[in-house]
């Protein structure tokens, strides 16, 4: 019994985070941010038209990305608060999860080589990071299926948290991108998946 309670106060801690109605969770910074607000400010483009690949690059990053923000935020606002966690539900969370983030990777992957310059640096680290949510939730599911035993619910909490974060550890693509120069603000206000989706 203090097993369950124990489980059930970890994972409705990691739920609760993340459900909160008012968008991402408190503690998180900001994440993918090319708002309207944001390239206000900045320095007006060059009037040249801005490179079409670049724009197409920079819009596959962000709809990435923020699809995977987006996916994880209705997802979590729709679980429910006071329900005991079981195994199955366990199985199944972690299952949608890394679903999740495995797109986020083969969006990613399929996009070609980055006109954007240190645009690959940026595009392999965030491979990285949900390639890693990916893979911890997908074997935290994987020892569900074979055990339900109290180290295999512990596993799957832990991997619950790793699912967590992409979320709260996944850059502003701005300034890791550079985007400074008028040129690449002029990309960045074409990429319409770069606005922000709250």
């Amino acid at each position: 019994m203090k097993t369950k309670l124990l489980l059930f106060s970890l994972v409705g801690a990691l739920f609760a985070g993340s459900a909160c109605s008012g968008g991402p969770p408190a503690a998180a910074p900001a994440t993918v941010t090319v708002t309207p607000s944001s390239l206000s400010s900045l320095p007006s483009p060059s009037s040249a038209a801005p490179d079409p690949k670049a724009v197409a690059w920079l819009d596959g990053v962000c709809g990435a990305v923020y699809g995977y923000l987006k996916a994880h935020d209705e997802y979590s606002r729709k679980q429910k608060s006071g329900i005991e966690v079981t195994r199955g539900a366990l199985k199944e969370e972690l299952g949608i999860r890394a679903g999740f983030a495995g797109k986020v990777v083969d969006d990613l992957a399929a996009l070609p080589p980055s006109p954007i310059p240190g645009g690959d640096v940026v595009k392999k680290s965030l491979v990285d990071r949900y390639a890693a949510a990916r893979d911890a939730a997908t074997a935290g599911k994987q020892r569900l299926e074979k055990s339900g035993n109290e180290a295999a619910m512990d596993a799957a909490v832990k991997a619950m948290d790793a699912t967590q974060k992409p979320v709260t550890e996944t850059p502003d693509l701005l300034p890791a991108l550079k985007i400074e120069t008028p040129d690449l603000l002029a990309v960045a206000a074409e990429a319409k998946s770069c606005a922000s989706p709250h």
